[in-house]
């Protein structure tokens, strides 16, 4: 009887757990894609009144290697609000800034690399160590997926990393770093550290 029950209630809490998560899209204007019409509303509105400024920079970085038949490329870092996408950081707090930086890999081995980003890290100028949002290449469309490259393929997406206002404000310089294995037969490591100014 009590088997009989386990089920039904696992199903109902399943169902309920994946209402209750929304699957974003990181919009190039500064709005997730669930709430963009919104949003530009807002925005306009609070720009006459005395609300606090909402942070925002954007670097265009020209990173670009290519090592044992992988092409990767990293182009822009933004820090933004990212209120209205509804993430939560590893620590399962509510994510008000973050960073996102743009990036690709490319395959042209003859094996599929393999590539986790989002559990690099991004290093500040004093040393603060701020790891990738886990679960970003799930719950947001445009976020780089974690894994494998087959040959052939191109992945290309945002790695996100959650901010606290402060360091938001205070970001000026900082390094990405993650790893690549190449498509050659995973006899090549690639560890980058790419260098982010605002």
């Amino acid at each position: 009887m009590k088997k009989g029950l386990l089920v039904p209630i696992a199903l109902i809490l399943i169902f309920a757990l994946s209402a209750c998560s929304e699957n974003t899209a990181v919009d190039k204007s500064g709005a997730s894609e669930s709430s963009a019409a919104s949003s530009s509303t807002a925005s306009s509105s609070s720009s006459s009144s005395s609300a606090p400024k909402s942070i925002h920079k954007l670097a265009k970085l020209s990173f670009a290697n290519t090592s044992a038949g992988q092409t990767t490329k990293v182009d822009s870092a933004e820090i933004r609000d990212v209120s209205d996408m509804n993430l939560a950081d590893n620590n399962f707090d509510d994510v008000k800034y973050a960073l996102l930086i743009h990036m690709s890999v490319s395959n042209k081995a003859k094996d599929s690399a393999t590539t986790y980003p989002s559990q690099g890290h991004v290093v500040l100028s004093n040393g603060t160590q701020i790891d990738g949002l886990v679960g970003a290449d799930v719950n947001v469309e445009d976020a780089f997926k974690d894994g494998d490259v087959a040959s052939g393929a191109k992945l290309s997406g945002y790695v996100i990393f959650p901010l606290k206002e402060d360091q938001a404000k205070k970001f000026t310089q900082g390094a990405f770093k993650f790893d690549v294995m190449a498509g050659d037969a995973m006899l090549t490591q690639k560890k980058y550290s790419v260098p982010i100014h605002f």
